[in-house]
């Protein structure tokens, strides 16, 4: 199969604006199915096998920092809603103190 006859069907419409992580994730899967067929393909020459080797390395280290953002990005979500349970719970409990020592004051 060349390059050209790669069909388009396999490959999502590119988004009308920034592309997301999925999106890019998705297409760097499908890079790598490429390249790794190109590699074990027998009948491919040598030198190209070095160069779709690189591909695949390539492919792969910007699949890893696109994994890497995504997984930063729910660490910091994760941490945003601790901090927002944390607080709720203070909150709480310094209500339910609040509560205890106006009780505490009226039965003196």
């Amino acid at each position: 199969m060349t390059e050209a006859a790669v069909d388009d069907a396999k490959f999502p419409e590119a988004p009308t604006n920034e592309p997301t992580r999925q999106w890019l994730l998705l297409r760097m899967r499908q890079i790598l199915e490429i390249a790794l067929e190109r590699v074990t393909n027998p009948k491919t020459p040598a030198a190209d096998r070095i160069k779709w080797s690189r591909v695949i390395i390539s492919a792969g280290q910007v699949s890893n920092g696109i994994l890497r953002d995504v997984e930063i990005e729910s660490l910091k979500q994760q941490i945003t809603d601790l901090k927002a349970l944390t607080m709720e719970k203070l909150n709480e409990n310094q209500d339910g103190e609040d509560e205890d020592d106006d009780s505490d004051s009226q039965a003196d």
